[in-house]
C-alpha cells in the first residue's frame, strides 16, 4: 500500500510540474524580428490555451494584419504554424531559460529566413 501512495503521488507531482511548465508559455509578449530581407520589425504576441502542449498564439506587428497560428511545445522548443494573407508559414522557438523565446521563421514558396525574439510582457 505504502508503494502504491507512493507512485501516486509521484504521479500528481509530475503532472503538476509538467502542467507548469506549459503554463509558462502563457501571456503577452514583445516581438522584435528581422524579416529575410533583412528589415526590422516590431509588435506583439500573445499564447494561449497551452494545455496538453497545444496552444494558439496571435502576433500583432506595426503595419501588418494581426496573425492567428496554432502551435505545439515539445520540452524547450515551441513550434507554430500561421497564414499571412494566402501564404502559409511555419515559426520554431527555442524557450530560454530568462522565458525569452528565440525563433526562425519562413514562409512557404518565398526565399529567406527570417528571426524572432518573444519577451515576456511582465
Amino acid at each position: 500500500m505504502t508503494m502504491l501512495r507512493c507512485a501516486a503521488a509521484a504521479a500528481i507531482l509530475f503532472a503538476g510540474v509538467a502542467t507548469a511548465g506549459a503554463q509558462q508559455l502563457t501571456g503577452r509578449y514583445q516581438v522584435i524580428g528581422d524579416n529575410g530581407n533583412g528589415t526590422g520589425y516590431r509588435g506583439v504576441a500573445e499564447i494561449s490555451g497551452t494545455a496538453g502542449g497545444n496552444c494558439a498564439i496571435r502576433w500583432a506587428i506595426t503595419n501588418t494584419p494581426p496573425t492567428q497560428g496554432f502551435c505545439m511545445r515539445q520540452g524547450n522548443v515551441l513550434s507554430a504554424a500561421y497564414r499571412l494573407g494566402d501564404a502559409i508559414g511555419l515559426v520554431v522557438y527555442r524557450l530560454n531559460d530568462d522565458g525569452t523565446l528565440d525563433g526562425t521563421w519562413t514562409i512557404a514558396g518565398q526565399e529567406g529566413i527570417g528571426k524572432e525574439r518573444l519577451v515576456p510582457q511582465r
